[in-house]
């Protein structure tokens, strides 16, 4: 009994952080209903970046968290100005093949910066905290709170302040966002630096967890795919739940079965999802015509 409590909360803390990433895969989406193939890389370089930072440099965790958060805003916003914004309007093909472009380039940009070996946060976190007669991972404690922390405020954000409002509108009417006078590009600009935001910052937190390497980008950006087709694509309440549903199922999977079966039953969950409820847990609904 222990040890299932142990997995299921383990799934938990490994849930929130996907959902800080899945986030902001899903509100790009939302708003120019763009994938963008290059969102594990801002992950890839937010964790290789805080390594850096934190092991090169001596840099404290949070400051290298919020630095290398900001940095990967940045670049969002300017790759968004820069390439994406010229294909937001054209057939989705484009933007496919535009961020997987995007994609290729960052990984051997990290190569030549990083080489391609593995790269960790040893002593970050380190070791095991007691809670509720559980031996919890301090690493995964930390980064859950910070994560989710991190995902309620953007959340408080998208709800409560103006700009946060005027994303959402152009999200769900941007006709009629348009002609009221909001300025859609500038607000697909900072929406894509916020989706990078997040995605960096989730990279800084898995840090400590998991090696960082130029190509674990791939590996991340799937289950991030996973997480919104399970929760719902432009749902951000769907890519919450789905995060932590399916962190549990990676972590017991993976005791269960292996590492390696593990994973292969998030794409058996994401081919379901397809097959019986496209719309995901808390999407919407597409009729056709």
């Amino acid at each position: 009994m222990r040890t299932l409590a142990e997995l299921l909360a383990n799934g938990l803390l490994l849930g929130g952080i996907y959902a800080l990433m899945a986030c902001g895969l899903n509100l790009i989406f939302g708003v120019m209903r763009v994938i963008n193939f290059a969102h594990g890389e801002f992950l890839a370089f937010g964790a290789l970046l805080g390594v850096s930072l934190v092991i090169g440099h001596g840099v404290p965790f949070l400051v290298a968290l919020v630095l290398v958060a900001a940095a990967m805003g940045v670049f969002g916003y300017l790759l968004q100005a820069a390439l994406i914004e010229r294909v937001v309007d054209g057939p989705p093909i484009m933007s496919l093949l535009l961020t997987y472009s995007v994609s290729t380039i960052l990984v051997n940009a990290g190569i030549l910066i990083w080489g391609g070996g593995y790269r960790g946060m040893p002593g970050v976190f380190s070791g095991s905290v007691p809670v509720l007669g559980m031996n919890l991972s301090q690493a995964r404690l930390v980064a859950f709170a910070i994560a989710l922390g991190l995902t309620g405020l953007v959340y408080g954000f998208l709800a409560r302040s103006m700009l946060g409002k005027a994303i959402r509108a152009v999200s769900e009417l941007p006709e009629i966002a348009t002609v009221s006078g909001i300025a859609a590009a500038r607000i697909r600009y900072l929406t894509f630096g916020l989706g990078g935001m997040m995605a960096g910052a989730a990279g800084v937190l898995m840090a400590p967890m998991f090696a960082s390497d130029p190509q674990m980008g791939a590996r991340f950006v799937i289950k991030a795919f996973t997480v919104i087709i399970v929760g719902g694509m432009g749902s951000y309440a769907g890519a919450l739940v789905g995060a932590l549903l399916i962190g549990i199922v990676e972590v017991t999977g993976g005791y269960v079965l292996g590492q390696t079966f593990g994973t292969a039953i998030l794409y058996v969950l994401m081919i379901g999802f397809l097959l019986f409820r496209p719309s995901g847990l808390f999407g919407l609904r597409v009729v056709a015509r």
